[in-house]
């Protein structure tokens, strides 16, 4: 497209209902009409093809994480009905240019490698234990609410070691911290609340950190993070607060949405279901082809150009917003043969589920180790397990939520 041609916009209804339950048929239509469309309504590019996902996200001086660069952003600034929290996203290692993020990764990294990670399984599974014990006092299950929402929260609460007495603190911070990212439709009460239970967290976050620093702990997320170096360089405690409050919000909706899709898949699929009971690994391959075939994600991330460039045969302006359709990319026939098709034997190595390069998800072997030990556990307990309602989705401006998925436990029958 030349430069004097007007974008034509394609029409893109994310908050349509049927979007949430199926948005495939839409994200077919969108690469069809081309690996790079403008939307009208949303102001942004919606970068549909695996090929230019890839692009943006190799690119991070060209297409960057931070909305600052956005051309409306001085229209949005001060709408944020969190302050607080806006200021804790402005830090976050994700809005940082190239060298500042790629300091600050390389100190985190050792505490999410896979070996690190795994450290965390008995922690884990302890949670889950003691979830599906209380589960148990009842046949019917409502996994989201019950096992799904609880786990991450309580994941990371017993990472960060958060006593007892600040357990309560830490969960409100929790909850204020999604209805910071999610900026949904909030009463002025709710608001203030959540500003209240955001500065109230904080400092919770801060005075562990200041403790740690005097008494560094085995095994400990924050000290690791406090300890590592990188050519005599630490990480600050504006830097150290940002990342949990990064880690916070990263991992739950993910987390969340991962236990859920995964149980909905295996409950619909009862061949699925038997070789996962005679064979548990093949869980493994289940997480991974859920999250290639229905990825939870609704808007996927947004990049925004720091000059003038092309891309997908278009010409994007500076300060123009892109939306990186991940979902999308997962199902480009020109990378996966038969992407409509379920398939736990596929060639996934092109998934970009979890991001891509630099800004891979530091938290996906966290979120992979929560799902395994939870749908894992899950299936084992209660082996007859099954669903009485399908999903029912709910509000979210970032992914598909599901709010309710009805299950019957059986438990008295196995």
């Amino acid at each position: 497209m030349s430069s004097k041609q007007v974008p034509q916009s394609c029409p893109f209804h994310p908050q349509d209902p049927n979007f949430n339950a199926n948005p495939f048929p839409v994200l077919k239509e969108l690469r069809e009409a081309g690996p790079v469309v403008y939307w009208e309504e949303g102001q942004s590019w919606l970068v549909t093809s695996h090929e230019d996902v890839i692009k943006v996200f190799r690119d991070n001086d060209l297409f960057s994480t931070n909305f600052m660069n956005w051309e409306h952003i001085a229209s949005m600034m001060g709408a944020s009905s969190n302050p607080v929290m806006e200021e804790i996203m402005l830090d976050n290692m994700m809005m940082l240019p190239t060298k500042e993020h790629g300091r600050i990764r390389r100190l985190v990294r050792p505490a999410f490698t896979p070996r690190a990670v795994e450290k965390l399984a008995p922690t884990v599974q302890k949670i889950v234990d003691e979830m599906l014990e209380e589960a148990e006092k009842s046949d019917s299950f409502e996994l989201v609410s019950q096992f799904a929402e609880p786990i991450p929260a309580r994941v990371m609460s017993a990472i960060l070691k958060i006593p007892e007495e600040a357990r309560e603190t830490f969960n409100r911070f929790t909850l204020a911290l999604l209805m910071s990212y999610g900026q949904g439709d909030y009463s002025e009460e709710e608001k203030q609340k959540a500003i209240q239970h955001s500065e109230e967290g904080l400092d919770l976050i801060r005075d562990l950190i200041e403790a740690r620093r005097k008494n560094l702990q085995e095994d400990d997320l924050l000290s690791i993070l406090i300890e590592n170096e990188e050519k005599g360089e630490r990480l600050n405690t504006k830097e150290l607060v940002s990342m949990v409050a990064g880690l916070i919000a990263g991992g739950f909706e993910t987390t969340v949405s991962l236990i859920t899709f995964v149980t909905w898949h295996i409950l619909q699929r009862p061949e699925l279901k038997a070789r996962i009971d005679s064979d548990p690994s093949v869980l493994l391959q289940t997480i991974e082809e859920v999250l290639r075939f229905d990825h939870f994600t609704k808007m996927g991330v947004y990049r925004y150009a720091t000059q003038d460039t092309e891309l997908g045969g278009v010409e994007i302006k500076k300060g123009q917003r892109l939306v990186v359709l991940i979902n999308s990319a997962l199902r480009d026939e020109s990378v996966f043969t038969n992407p409509d098709t379920f398939d736990l034997e596929r060639d996934r190595s092109a998934s970009v589920a979890f991001g891509y390069g630099v800004h891979f998800c530091l938290g996906a072997h966290l979120a992979r180790l929560e799902v395994r030990i939870a749908v894992g556990t899950l299936l084992k307990r209660f082996p007859n397990i099954s669903v009485v309602q399908p999903p029912v989705f709910g509000f979210s401006p970032v992914v598909r939520k599901v709010d309710t998925l009805q299950l019957k436990l059986h438990h008295h029958d196995a």
